[in-house]
């Protein structure tokens, strides 16, 4: 009879670590689906919104609060994306993810060219329209090429102290995140020699 309540007892410890690990190994997964249910709900295509913010209907929890944040969704099957800011003083980072909560990309204010936000986000296809074009801007925007349907950009501007909020608000209501089209194919050289007219007899 003893042998039999120490055998339960250690089946009912097997099963609720079995159960406890499951939990742990899902909640990252579910956790960012979440995330990005809570943004494709409230934000439109296109659409950047600050977070946490009393005049902003897009909430998430769990954010550091040092920082303010910003979101703004894209669909890469409707049109490829830019994101800009002008240059801030401060730290501010950049986070890139999938519809799946998976992290495709990250940079932030010390990897940006000059400190700058210029982001372009474009699929597979739109990444060969662009080296076709070869458009201007490309050369000094960070160009990530994303093989994904939909996601989001996360960004994030550091706050150290109360004196820093008025600058972080103007940092996130200065940007922009819009679609973008890589335009036409730059003109090719044609390196034939010109046609000479004879001379007329």
């Amino acid at each position: 009879m003893i042998w039999r309540g120490i055998y339960y007892a250690i089946c009912a410890l097997v099963v609720a670590g079995i159960v406890h690990i499951a939990i742990i190994l899902l909640v990252p997964e579910f956790g960012t689906r979440d995330a990005y249910a809570t943004i494709s709900g409230k934000l439109e295509p296109l659409d950047f919104k600050p977070v946490n913010n009393k005049d902003s209907a897009l909430r998430l929890s769990d954010i550091d609060p040092f920082f303010s944040y910003g979101a703004c969704r894209f669909d890469l099957t409707e049109t490829s994306v830019k994101m800009t800011a002008p240059k801030i003083e401060t730290f501010w980072s950049a986070t890139l993810v999938d519809e799946d909560g998976t992290v495709i990309y990250s940079l932030n204010s010390r990897t940006a060219i000059d400190n700058k936000l210029d982001l372009l986000v474009l699929n597979p296809v739109q990444i060969l329209r662009l080296r076709e074009a070869q458009p201007a801007e490309a050369e000094t925007a960070i160009i990530i090429e994303a093989d994904v349907k939909a996601g989001f950009v996360v960004l994030r501007v550091l706050r150290p102290n109360d004196s820093w909020n008025g600058q972080a608000r103007d940092f996130l209501n200065s940007v922009k995140c819009e679609a973008y089209d890589p335009g036409d194919p730059a003109p090719q050289a044609d390196d034939r020699a010109p046609e000479t007219a004879e001379p007329s007899g």
